[in-house]
């Protein structure tokens, strides 16, 4: 037994039909699963879309990709929004927004630049409304609980994007890319009543914090927090730089299944096994291991992540490859220890703007990571770029891992700091 932070006595063990038979854990993870395939669904039908009216890959390419770049842009500018804002009125809000624009781009004859301004807006604001799901779990279901909760939301992202882009793809074959818009809209509006019935309002993070600064400063401020430790920079590069080399395969996945001489059913499994090793990785490390036991694992859960790839070398085959990506894709288990060393170390003034900081940062590295795997395949052969990637992953995680920062202990960046302005507050982060 332990205590929470009101000084009850809670189970150290916490089992998923526990956090499912909690009322307001269940309605935040039906919204949740929602609106990841609402999320999904919009940008494939709109990518068909774009394509159908211009007749450019190249357009249907930028359409798509729109829906993620901007989310770097909120994080430097406006993430301080999730701390100041109540987390229940910003999921609302982001909600009503996107279903807005969702409708506003089934309007006929919209203008592509409209429609291109429509996915921007959407894609820059969802970073701050999955922030907001993120900083309310550990008030929902408490510290013993979350590092399970944060299993399951991010394999619900694993399967949902899997899901919702071959239900993307069924619809379309049925439906028009216009119809299946107003799909995507339903969902927003499902994951907008799900909060309203469910979620309990709760004061913004920083409430109790003195505001001395306009939003764009209070980002700035609360980023160079985070980034001026020490341990937080380690623990966001070590997760940020390997995974981004580890996931690398996943973004050769089509020329890779061609040179392996496969069809369009062997790109869905070479994306599909990664997506399910790290479903059940984290599945299994959330549900067996206790907090101690996780950052123990860490070192050996990185290098399970990044030694599988160095057997490509050897030129598998399809089945082999897929075991190997099952394998390196359970690894990645690793960055859920230090997910929760993160947040029970995080002051709650700061909590959303580390989390809206650690998502962005994830997905700009792996962006990288991809136009330089597809620079090098370019160059040498596939295989080797995938054993490139191994090597480069484990040589990073030795080499910002040296420190043993999942070993840390809790400093003034802890909970006795959350009451201190957030100008002056240190924080340490990992994604989420």
């Amino acid at each position: 037994m332990s205590r929470d932070r009101q000084g009850e006595m809670v189970p150290i063990t916490v089992t998923y039909g526990q956090l499912l038979r909690n009322r307001e854990f269940s309605g935040l993870f039906a919204a949740h699963t929602v609106s990841i395939l609402g999320d999904v669904l919009t940008k494939v039908a709109l990518s068909v879309l774009v394509f159908d009216r211009t007749n450019s890959a190249l357009m249907a390419a930028v359409t798509f990709a729109l829906g993620f770049m901007p989310q770097i842009l909120t994080a430097a500018l406006a993430s301080a929004v999730v701390d100041l804002i109540p987390a229940r009125r910003l999921m609302l809000i982001g909600d009503v927004s996107r279903m807005a624009c969702v409708l506003a781009m089934t309007i006929p004859g919209m203008p592509i630049a409209v429609l291109l301004v429509l996915v921007t807006v959407s894609g820059a604001l969802s970073p701050l409304f999955r922030a907001a799901r993120q900083v309310m779990l550990p008030d929902i279901i408490g510290m013993n609980g979350y590092p399970l909760a944060r299993s399951m939301f991010s394999g619900t992202i694993q399967v949902g994007q899997i899901v919702g882009f071959g239900l993307g793809g069924a619809l379309l074959i049925v439906l028009t890319p216009r119809a299946t818009l107003f799909i995507d809209a339903a969902t927003f509006a499902f994951s907008l009543t799900m909060v309203l019935m469910f979620v309990r309002p709760r004061p913004a993070t920083a409430s109790g914090t003195s505001r001395e600064s306009g939003i764009i400063r209070e980002t700035f401020r609360g980023n160079r927090s985070i980034l001026s430790d020490p341990i937080l920079r380690r623990l966001l590069l070590l997760q940020w730089i390997p995974t981004a080399l580890i996931v690398l395969p996943e973004g050769l996945a089509a020329p890779y299944a061609a040179e392996l001489g496969g069809g369009p059913e062997s790109v869905g499994f070479l994306l599909a096994f990664p997506a399910v090793g790290t479903v059940v990785g984290e599945a299994a490390v959330a549900r067996f291991l206790g907090p101690q036991a996780r950052s123990r694992w860490v070192p050996a859960l990185l290098l399970l992540a990044g030694a599988p790839l160095l057997l490509f070398a050897f030129s598998p085959s399809l089945p082999l490859a897929l075991a190997l990506l099952l394998i390196s894709g359970a690894g990645t288990a690793f960055a859920l220890p230090l997910d929760q060393l993160y947040v029970e170390r995080v002051p709650a003034g700061l909590r959303g703007r580390a989390m809206t900081l650690t998502g962005a940062g994830s997905i700009a590295t792996q962006g990288v990571g991809l136009a330089v795997g597809g620079l090098m395949a370019d160059w040498i052969p596939m295989p080797w770029v995938f054993t490139s990637a191994g090597i480069a992953a484990l040589a990073a995680a030795a080499l910002i891992g040296r420190h043993r920062p999942w070993h840390a202990t809790p400093s003034k960046a802890g909970p006795e700091a959350a009451d201190t302005p957030a100008s002056h507050q240190s924080v340490r982060s990992t994604e989420g």
